[in-house]
């Protein structure tokens, strides 16, 4: 393994073969044009990736040296601000997609914004390859700059640059008060500092700023996508073979893609998408017709019961449980909605509903249980954002163990049915 070594011979021989094995693989070669996207689907080429990071990493921080290290960690966040600056000034959307090169007057003009800041921002990001100068004086798209301009992606931006970025200076605050544990209440933290109000992230987003609401919604879709194909359908084989008319209840299913994903791929199932009101309207307005039979949209609120019950039902959270703190996910926890009564937590109420038949599938990333350089960048980044904005985290395997058996002692995990090119996978669950 790359990590395990600090000779830079036998680090460059460990690139040289991966390079080969990497290139061997993919339909083409990478770029820096500005072309689409393509995830790396071959199993051969996602580990020779694995391996080009690790080892890449590795080169950089011996040869970078201590110093540059810990400087460079303690001022990534300009990293953030050139981007925000980016983001806020549309430059993606005024560099032209076919790859010719704008003048900086220009851009200036279409803008609104000074050369000067233009200039500070693109000295920034040219650096990580974000946009090229191809000219003095003349910029042009690279790959990574292209992608900006993607709706779901410049969502999924917004939503760091905006909320995350404002929220992430409070969180030693935050934390401090309370000697760094993080409070058990997701609305005393960075994000509630911040923003200066009593509500979590989504109260407030979907109550008091329904922009920024949307625009996370449309943020998580993009998010899903851009990670290839939905681990319910990649990864989970019982779906193929259950009866027809089985009911999967996407719990928290946001407008509904991964639902509309699963239909599209086993005729069997009949999905239920439960969300709040605002983000079920917007599913059932985007739903393709010829699924209307099989795919429908609930309101509920997961924190207040669970309504379908019955023999054989899926339920399928993905990327929802992560979002708060373990007392909200498993037993009971404070909430302040409406009444500010005690109410049981997700998997409390999903399993009061089950029997033997039915099934829990939680669909997450799944924390390494050793840390150093063979992490998983996203996973840990993740990590890091669920606790600045909601209070909750990432966890092993063991810890999901542990939150299933402490919402219910029936609760056992049946099988981890892993991703092959991440740190995700599926959780299934059930009743002992």
């Amino acid at each position: 393994m790359a990590a395990k070594t600090e000779d830079l011979t036998e680090l460059s021989n460990i690139i040289s073969t991966n390079v080969k094995n990497y290139l061997s693989h993919v339909p083409t070669p990478p770029t820096l044009r500005p072309t689409p996207p393509v995830p790396v689907t071959d199993e051969v080429a996602a580990e020779a990736r694995e391996q080009l990071l690790l080892a890449c990493r590795r080169v950089i921080s011996l040869v970078g040296g201590p110093i540059e290290t810990v400087m460079g960690m303690s001022a990534a966040f300009h990293q953030t601000t050139a981007m925000k600056l980016a983001y806020d000034m549309k430059l993606a959307h005024n560099v032209p997609l076919d790859g010719s090169p704008i003048a900086l007057g220009e851009l200036a003009a279409k803008t609104g914004a000074s050369e000067e800041t233009i200039v500070r921002v693109m000295r920034a990001l040219t650096l990580q390859d974000v946009f090229v100068e191809t000219a003095p004086g003349y910029f042009a798209h690279t790959s990574g700059s292209a992608v900006i301009g993607i709706p779901g992606i410049e969502a999924l931006i917004g939503h760091w640059t905006d909320e995350s970025f404002a929220s992430a200076p409070h969180i030693s605050d935050a934390l401090r008060e309370n000697n760094f544990q993080p409070p058990e209440d997701s609305r005393k933290l960075a994000f509630n500092r911040a923003f200066d109000t009593n509500k979590n992230f989504f109260e407030y987003a979907y109550t008091e700023d329904k922009p920024m609401g949307a625009r996370f919604s449309q943020a998580m879709t993009a998010a899903g996508t851009a990670r290839g194909p939905y681990n319910l359908v990649a990864v989970y084989e019982p779906l193929r073979a259950a009866p027809k008319g089985t009911t999967l209840v996407d719990i928290g299913g946001g407008i509904g893609h991964v639902a509309i994903a699963a239909a599209q791929k086993f005729p069997n199932l009949n999905c239920v998408v439960q969300d709040i009101g605002m983000v079920v309207s917007e599913g059932r307005d985007g739903l393709p017709e010829e699924l209307k039979d099989r795919v429908e949209f609930q309101e509920n609120d997961f924190f207040k019961g669970q309504p379908i019950g019955g023999p054989g039902v899926y339920y399928y959270l993905r990327h929802i449980l992560h979002d708060h703190p373990d007392p909200w996910v498993s037993l009971s926890r404070p909430i302040s909605w409406e009444k500010g009564d005690s109410l049981g937590g997700i998997l409390s109420h999903i399993a009061s509903v089950m029997d033997s038949s039915s099934r829990i599938l939680i669909d997450e990333d799944i924390m390494n249980e050793h840390m150093g350089p063979e992490g998983n960048k996203m996973t840990i980044t993740l990590d890091f954002q669920m606790l600045v904005m909601c209070n909750g985290k990432e966890r092993t395997e063991a810890q999901w163990a542990a939150l299933l058996k402490s919402a219910d002692e029936r609760l056992v995990i049946e099988k981890v049915w892993r991703a092959k090119r991440n740190d995700s996978g599926i959780i299934e669950a059930r009743l002992a």
